[in-house]
């Protein structure tokens, strides 16, 4: 027998539902890979990284803190000893507020010998430092911004290319900390002495040597040994006297068996990481010996510009070593973001490597510019999720994938497993790059359909996925190479309309016919570009506050992000401060909104550019979803006269009827928690009753009155 239950209410408004938008970033969701659950699934991925450590919860082990060269973002790992002596790290974004915006390089060092670990990093002139003040959390304060250096003929700016990364320690056994850097065309190292007076805790620098170690690197495998270069250099003039070298050199000091400094260097145009073997003195470097392919028997070999990090990675007070590549990007997609940090252990004489994944393995990582949907991939009434990345090199070229995570979960509480690398078998039948994945209703049935978009070498296209698994390309004449194509009713119109993100920034609005041809009705939409200092490079629509409302959440190159409230036009907008932390994503990611918890309210998952994806749980409150569990459906606003948005507790049928009992609308299906937006009749006045029904008969109306 139906149960008809009819629920009446007065005034609901958008004004009264509206709210700051309120996130929180959320690891929740577990994901299994090859039978083990990821320790650390929604950390965000690797592609250039930089490894340091220091103790960020006081509790006296030594945490990760990783800076990605290539998104310019920094991460926080905590590590936790078990009471068998393992060591596991856990993925910890709490600290990573804590430290000043990075740029290009870093190192973690108690200059003061005050037992806290101060920063040094990249600037402008060439290098600064932040030391850190005592407190109960991280905190750090500007020391020095430029540091200087006395040199040869007076103070100068101590030098550090802007693509370098220097090495930072007691180079000469003296008890404080030196700095040792490239000259600017990259050939020798100069030596900057900290001359401050001892147990002063200052830091006062000198250019002592200007060629230290008495070594010239002019190429991959092209490094002469003995050579005084400020008496003998003279450019080129070594093995390849044609080789042009570029700027760009990683240092790093590993202590030998003598307790000397060996180094290891990596260059920008090379894949190999070089070995010089000190066996001077401390206060004398001199390197008799070189291997060109460290480590000897299972030698680095990264796309491009090798970086090695010496840390004790188990715990056993021993140096290991983990070397990743320091590349700002992956031109000719050289570099297998896949496999972005190596682990390398000594054992005897011979550095043996552990893994080629380290920590990246318990994390979801699709290579290099994810971008995240969900969507119901298996029919079964719950989200999954898919990954579309930039693309990886293989036997048949770059190709990019989508990689398909089944929820085999609930709705409000998904659990993932990973079930294909390319779903669809997409980079089988199409070579492309920068997929984009989208779920719109394409063809007006009421259900999501998945749309891909993607780069090739002729242009922007658009595919999509039909349900006798294939693709099929949807010619968009309106698309220029590089452009991203959306199909989202921006509007609330109930029909689907295109926005195309050029890559100036601005956005172009169109609006579909009935034979699906295109017609212009904005070449700036929302007029986004009106901020110089704030260009979009990506966006995704949602509504942020519960109202039904649509707005459009907006990042630029650097990660930044702005709500935007445009008007229904879109030829105006107001924006607002995204997120109430400094949220730092760092460069290229890509947004999408879907309710992943099921909660009623709109989440956000953000693509990283370092090919993994973070979870944002949007945790205001509203008038519609606080009264959804009383009531299990929601109408407003109310009165109204259109549009007007429906919510329903859980899924099923919506109809429309007046007073009489008439039908007045077609009837929609509705999935749990999900906003409809609902267009009325024109010149329809007085009272409509909008019912919910399920497949057991069970019924429930709302009264709405229509000015």
């Amino acid at each position: 027998m139906k149960i008809l239950v009819f629920l009446f209410f007065g005034f609901l408004s958008s004004e009264i539902i509206a709210q700051a938008p309120s996130w929180k970033q959320s690891s929740q969701i577990p994901v299994k890979v090859n039978q083990s659950f990821l320790a650390n699934p929604w950390a965000g991925g690797f592609n250039s990284v930089q490894v340091e450590s220091m103790d960020l919860n006081a509790d006296g082990l030594e945490d990760w803190v990783i800076f990605d060269r290539s998104t310019q973002k920094l991460s926080t790992f905590l590590r936790v000893k078990n009471a068998a002596g393992q060591i596991s790290q856990v993925y910890s974004p709490q600290f990573e507020t804590n430290f000043p915006k990075i740029e290009n390089w870093f190192h973690l060092v108690d200059y003061n010998g005050d037992g806290r670990k101060d920063l040094f990093c990249s600037a402008p002139e060439g290098m600064k430092i932040y030391q850190q003040i005592p407190g109960s959390n991280i905190s750090f304060q500007i020391l020095a911004d430029p540091v200087y250096s006395e040199g040869f003929s007076g103070k100068i700016n101590l030098y550090v290319a802007a693509s370098d990364i220097p090495a930072i320690g007691d180079v000469d056994g003296d008890g404080d900390i030196d700095v040792l850097a490239f000259e600017p065309a990259g050939h020798y190292v100069e030596f900057h002495e900290n001359v401050a007076a001892k147990g002063s805790g200052l830091i006062q620098f000198k250019k002592t040597v200007d060629c230290w170690g008495d070594f010239i690197h002019n190429d991959c495998d092209d490094v002469v040994l003995g050579k005084s270069c400020s008496t003998t250099y003279i450019p080129f003039q070594i093995k390849g006297p044609n080789q042009v070298m570029h700027s760009g050199n990683s240092l790093a000091l590993l202590p030998n068996k003598n307790g000397l400094p060996d180094l290891l260097f990596g260059h920008v145009s090379c894949q190999n990481l070089i070995h010089l073997i000190n066996t001077g003195s401390l206060s004398k470097p001199q390197f008799s010996q070189l291997n060109y392919h460290f480590p000897t028997g299972n030698p680095v070999q990264v796309g491009a510009f090798a970086s090695a990090f010496p840390q004790d990675v188990n715990g056993d007070g021993k140096l290991d070593l983990l070397v990743s590549s320091n590349t700002y990007d992956n031109a000719l997609f050289s570099q297998n973001f896949q496999q972005s940090l190596a682990y390398y252990q000594l054992e005897g004489s011979s550095w043996i490597e552990k893994n080629s994944t380290f920590l990246q393995d318990q994390m979801m990582d699709v290579g290099e510019n994810a971008a995240p949907l969900w969507w119901d991939a298996d029919g079964d009434g719950d989200l999954d999720l898919l990954v579309g990345n930039s693309g990886i090199r293989g036997v048949r070229g770059v190709r990019a994938s989508l990689t398909y995570y089944e929820n085999v979960g609930t709705a409000q509480q998904a659990s993932l497993l990973l079930k294909s690398s390319d779903f669809g078998a997409f980079s089988l039948g199409i070579q492309a790059t920068d997929i984009i994945p989208q779920a719109v209703d394409w063809d007006g049935n009421g259900k999501k359909e998945l749309l891909v978009s993607y780069q090739t070498f002729v242009g922007a296209k658009l595919a999509l996925f039909t349900y006798d698994s294939k693709w099929q390309e949807i010619p968009l004449s309106v698309l220029q190479v590089g452009e991203t194509p959306m199909l989202v009713d921006w509007n609330q119109d109930g029909m689907l309309d295109l926005l195309v993100l050029e890559k100036s920034g601005r956005i172009r609005s169109y609006q579909f016919q009935a034979d699906k041809s295109l017609i212009l009705n904005n070449s700036n939409w929302a007029n986004l570009l009106q901020d110089l200092n704030f260009i979009p490079k990506s966006l995704s629509l949602l509504d942020v506050d519960g109202d039904g409302k649509t707005e459009c959440i907006v990042f630029d190159r650097v990660g930044k992000a702005q709500i935007i409230q445009y008007s229904l036009d879109g030829k105006s907008a107001t924006r607002s401060q995204a997120f109430k932390w400094t949220a730092d994503f760092g460069e290229r990611v890509w947004p999408m909104a879907a309710d992943w918890n099921g909660d009623g309210k709109m989440d956000l998952s953000i693509g990283l550019g370092a090919g993994g994806v973070q979870l944002l749980e949007n945790i205001g409150t509203n008038a519609v979803t606080e009264q959804l569990n009383q009531d299990g459906l929601q109408v407003w606003p109310n009165p109204g006269k259109g549009p007007i948005f429906v919510m329903s507790a859980a899924a099923g049928e919506l109809s429309f009827l007046d007073i009489h009992g008439r039908v007045m609308l077609n009837s929609l299906i509705i999935q749990a928690k999900e906003t409809k937006t609902i267009q009325l009749p024109k010149g329809l006045q007085g009272t409509l009753f909008v019912r919910w029904q399920n497949q057991a008969g069970q019924s429930i109306v709302k009264r709405l009155l229509i000015d």
